[in-house]
């Protein structure tokens, strides 16, 4: 049976207009494969969605037409995209576009096969599960060189081999050998080559490893498991080894499109080249200095190959397009970004972009600070000032960082205190940031681990929602607890007496009720917590239910969402506000659930310890299938890697310091999970671990790069960098912050420092004109709404 879906074009998918000869290329390419290489803001996307509507206009049902992506996020935008503009006449029923993910496309491929053979579905093998049986696995390795070890690890490493931080390091091995199609006998190979003796000891892992997998299939759900690197090689095997599915498959398809071609890895290149080589109708659009997901496998090279990977018919290379005209930013914007491009690896033809005619050159500024307080502040005055002057809509500007954990919360800070409105969607923070979430997590960890109670984590669940306390009350507390050991005798500080009383609540009681609510409340969750964890058979999902239903927080956000009526003399915007917060605390509690119900399912023996590792281990956000609905006007905050193929009017690229960005930390190198990358891929496979670490160090440098690269190329006017520039009280080196080498690559001239006052610094000195012959990039705009600030000083 057919599945169909109602779509109706909104009024602003109005068809799209091909605007020069690449593109129109592009478009009506149905023969053979071809290649769309193009900077940020040459139209790549659109004109993907316009190839697709050609086909459809042309008869094709879209069914037939594959679009394969990296992200889920991604592939839901372009699907929607798709969708608006095939759509015709209000109320026509269309096929829904196969807008798919590589691991998403190859699980459909997987299931259709294990139901035609009257096999279970296949299951996703999560992060935590692998993690779970990792470490199972380790667990029987003594930790001394006298204990048992069948697997031969060296003998500095075993000291780490119970942590999880190991754990996941083994586990990035093992999924960059799953993507390259390496197994045990390949793997001990290589390291018995390279002179490495836990690449063997990895080897042997693996061997273990996939067979206790393979019972526990057997054994329990009768389905096979797969961890994503394996769903790619294990669709790309099952046509490989059933010619017949292959040619259905083929014959399903008239026409492929990739997007995001430089964020694929080989596993995900091999099925590309299995479903579409032979000439077949295939279009990719590729940006190799937006690459900037190789930590997990991402290679860009494929960008480079892509010609002679895929032929036509004849034997030919495939054709390739080359985009120049950016429809994004102006002459002055496009100068600096180039420049910036101009020090990337890899070919410079595409990078060479040249404005639309007609666009305002825009601004380009970068400042320095004293401090992050002074950033933060400058920050929220150029948001407010853009606004209130030139007239930039909230929703036109956007805030990018490097790290959310470390960034955000200051500058969400300043922007809240100067009534700027700012939104943090939930797919840009992991789940263990997010600001409702945060609280249960740190309560279930100090009621599991009580050592975790101090005084700092005291004080968040006070301040949290789950206490409730204010600074005022959080002080009477502490001078009611400490009169009472005082009058005892007991003269300890009273950050110790807080976490006393948080533990046993009984010396609340003689302490002023009103002051004493917040703790009596946190410490009877905390008791909760402790009860509901220690009772036979409690999974991570009863433990977060006991624990949630104790905080009334469900009753007390549903009543601000309902919007009441306003207190007289407060502004209406300001229920408005607070019923948002409440909805958006809610849907974050709802991600935390659904997230629990999924690991309960998968992992239906694991403690609530293990399910806490998962959650506080999150580094990036997950994908979701919650819609992300429009939160009105409002300056979005996120980072770099979230805001890519987004842009604004107005772009604050933040906290570009040394250290922070570019981050040089060698990251899985434990292991050698990058040196098992480079030395596939033919890069320095007869160097040495100094060379090695080096080599490392440069493609972490170069992907820091192209990743600044994407965060300044989101601006379509303006673009403001910031930094600080400071050395701490102590006046050593420790203590200094420096400006980010990027600052330098992106102006026309040095940094300067920054101004006494600490309001601001000036930007890179005007002092030439620029490639395309305006003024440097401090100097002042001339985009929509008027001039900006210039960059010579606040």
């Amino acid at each position: 049976m057919q599945a169909y879906r109602l779509v109706r074009r909104p009024a602003e998918a109005a068809p799209a207009t091909v605007r020069d000869p690449g593109h129109e290329t592009a478009v009506a390419h149905v023969d053979g494969p071809l290649l769309v290489v193009g900077g940020p803001g040459t139209g790549k996307t659109s004109t993907l969605v316009e190839a697709v509507a050609a086909r459809v206009a042309e008869g094709t049902d879209p069914e037939r037409v594959l679009v394969l992506t990296f992200g889920r996020r991604t592939a839901t935008a372009l699907r929607h995209r798709i969708e608006a503009r095939i759509v015709g006449a209000a109320g026509r029923v269309v096929h829904e576009p196969l807008v798919r993910t590589f691991p998403a496309y190859a699980f459909g491929l997987l299931r259709r096969a294990a139901a035609s053979r009257g096999e279970p579905s296949p299951r996703l093998l999560t992060g935590p599960e692998q993690d779970l049986i990792i470490r199972e696995l380790l667990d029987v390795v003594g930790p001394d060189e006298d204990g048992d070890d069948p697997y031969g690890w060296p003998l500095d490493l075993r000291p780490a081999l119970r942590t999880r931080a190991f754990a996941g390091q083994l586990r990035d091995l093992l999924m960059r050998a799953a993507e390259r199609g390496v197994g045990p006998a390949q793997l001990a190979r290589l390291g018995e080559q390279l002179d490495r003796a836990d690449w063997p000891a990895a080897a042997r892992f693996l061997r273990e490893y996939v067979a206790v997998l393979a019972l526990r299939d057997a054994t329990t759900r009768g389905s096979v498991a797969y961890d994503p690197a394996e769903l790619v090689r294990a669709a790309t095997g099952l046509l490989a080894d059933d010619p017949e599915l292959l040619a259905a498959e083929r014959r399903r398809l008239a026409h492929v499109y990739v997007d995001e071609l430089a964020d694929t890895d080989p596993a995900q290149v091999e099925l590309l080249a299995r479903i579409a080589d032979g000439g077949r109708s295939l279009v990719a659009f590729a940006d190799p200095d937006s690459s900037t997901y190789s930590f997990r496998g991402a290679d860009p090279t494929i960008v480079a190959t892509f010609p002679q990977r895929f032929r036509t018919v004849s034997g030919a290379p495939a054709a390739t397009v080359t985009l120049h005209t950016s429809y994004r930013a102006g002459g002055r914007l496009l100068a600096a970004t180039n420049r910036l491009a101009r020090r990337l690896r890899g070919p410079a033809g595409p990078r060479e972009r040249r404005p639309q005619p007609g666009i305002p050159p825009g601004s380009v500024e970068v400042r320095t600070f004293r401090s992050a307080t002074s950033e933060s502040t400058y920050v929220a005055h150029a948001l407010r000032e853009a606004h209130l002057v030139d007239g930039v809509p909230w929703s036109r500007m956007a805030v990018i960082v490097r790290s959310t954990a470390r960034q955000l919360p200051s500058l969400h800070r300043a922007l809240h205190a100067a009534a700027v409105p700012t939104v943090v969607h939930s797919e840009d923070l992991p789940l263990h940031l997010q600001p409702a979430v945060a609280p249960l997590l740190l309560l279930l960890r100090c009621a599991l681990e009580p050592d975790r109670l101090d005084e700092e984590a005291a004080v968040a669940l006070l301040h949290s929602p789950l206490g409730g306390a204010d600074p005022l009350a959080e002080r009477r507390l502490r001078q009611g607890l400490r009169a009472l050991a005082l009058a005892a005798g007991d003269r300890r500080p009273s950050g110790e007496l807080l976490v006393e009383a948080l533990r046993d609540p009984t010396e609340l009681v003689a302490v002023e009720r009103r002051w004493a609510a917040p703790a009596q409340t946190v410490a009877a969750l905390l008791g909760t917590a402790r009860e509901a964890a220690a009772a036979p058979g409690a999974t991570a999902e009863d433990v977060l239910w006991a624990v949630w239903r104790a905080t009334g927080l469900a009753e007390r956000w549903h009543g601000l969402t309902s919007r009441g009526p306003v207190t007289p003399g407060e502004p209406d915007t300001v229920p408005r506000m607070r019923a948002a917060a409440a909805d958006r605390d809610l849907d974050a509690v709802v991600v935390l659930f659904d997230t629990a119900a999924r690991f309960v399912d998968r992992l239906p023996g694991a403690r609530i310890e293990v399910f806490l590792d998962h959650v506080l281990g999150q580094q990036l956000p997950a994908d979701t299938l919650a819609p992300s609905a429009d939160r009105g006007e409002a300056v979005r905050l996120l980072t770099a890697h979230a805001a890519k193929g987004l842009e604004w009017d107005l772009v604050v690229v933040a906290g570009v310091q040394e250290g922070v960005w570019p981050d040089l930390r060698l990251r899985g190198s434990l292991l050698g999970s990058e040196r098992l990358v480079d030395v596939l891929a033919g890069r320095a496979a007869g160097a040495g671990t100094a060379a090695a670490m080096a080599g490392q160090s440069a493609a972490m440098l170069a992907e820091e790069r192209r990743l600044f690269h994407v965060a300044a190329t989101r601006a379509r006017r303006r673009l403001l960098v910031t930094a600080v520039a400071s050395a701490g009280a102590g006046g050593g080196a420790d203590y200094e912050e420096q400006p980010s080498r990027f600052l330098y690559e992106l102006g026309a001239g040095t940094v300067d420092p920054p101004t006494g006052d600490g309001s601001g610094g000036a930007g890179p000195r005007g002092d030439g004109p620029d490639d395309d012959g305006s003024a440097g990039s401090g100097a002042a705009g001339d985009g929509p709404g008027g001039p900006g600030p210039g960059g010579d000083g606040a």
